[in-house]
C-alpha cells in the first residue's frame, strides 16, 4: 500500500481537527478543576473559627490550582503549536505549484481551506484564552493562598 499526495493532506486536515478538539476539551476540563477547588477553598474560608490543619488543607488547595494553572497553561502552549504547525503544513501543499492536479479545475487557491486568514482580535484569540485563562487561575490561586494565613 502507498501513501498518495491526497492521504498526505487529509492526514494534516484531520490533525488541525483532532488538536483543535483536544485543546478545547483540555480547556473545558481545567475550568472544572478550577472551580471545584475554588469553591472548596471557599467552602473551607466560612468555617469559623479556622485552626492550623484546616489552613494547611486550604494551603494544599490553592498550590494544587497554582501548579494546576501553570501546567495547563503550558499544555494550551503546546497544543497550539502543534495546530499552527499542522496548519502551516497543510497551507504549503495547497500553495505548492506542482499540487494542481490534487484540486478540480476551476477553483481559486484563495478558495482552499488552509488559505483562509482571519486575524482574531487579541483579546479573543484563542491562544490567549488557552495560555493565559489558566495563568490567571493560578494568580487567583495564589491570591486564596495569601488570604489563607492573613488574617
Amino acid at each position: 500500500m502507498t501513501i498518495d499526495k491526497s492521504d498526505v493532506y487529509t492526514s494534516y486536515r484531520d490533525l488541525v481537527i483532532h488538536s483543535e478538539n483536544i485543546s478545547w476539551s483540555r480547556f473545558g476540563n481545567f475550568l472544572v478543576i478550577s472551580s471545584i477547588l475554588v469553591l472548596a477553598w471557599a467552602t473551607l474560608y466560612r468555617v469559623n473559627p479556622r485552626d492550623l490543619p484546616l489552613n494547611i488543607v486550604m494551603t494544599a488547595i490553592s498550590v494544587i490550582g497554582f501548579l494546576a494553572g501553570i501546567a495547563w497553561s503550558d499544555l494550551g502552549h503546546r497544543g497550539r503549536s502543534y495546530l499552527d504547525q499542522y496548519k502551516a503544513k497543510a497551507n504549503a501543499i495547497e500553495e505548492h505549484p506542482d499540487k494542481q492536479d490534487w484540486w478540480e479545475q476551476g477553483i481559486p487557491i484563495t478558495d482552499r481551506p488552509f488559505q483562509i486568514q482571519l486575524t482574531p482580535k487579541f483579546y479573543s484569540s484563542s491562544t490567549i484564552l488557552l495560555i493565559g485563562t489558566p495563568l490567571l487561575f493560578s494568580l487567583l490561586h495564589l491570591f486564596l493562598l495569601v488570604v489563607t494565613w492573613v488574617k
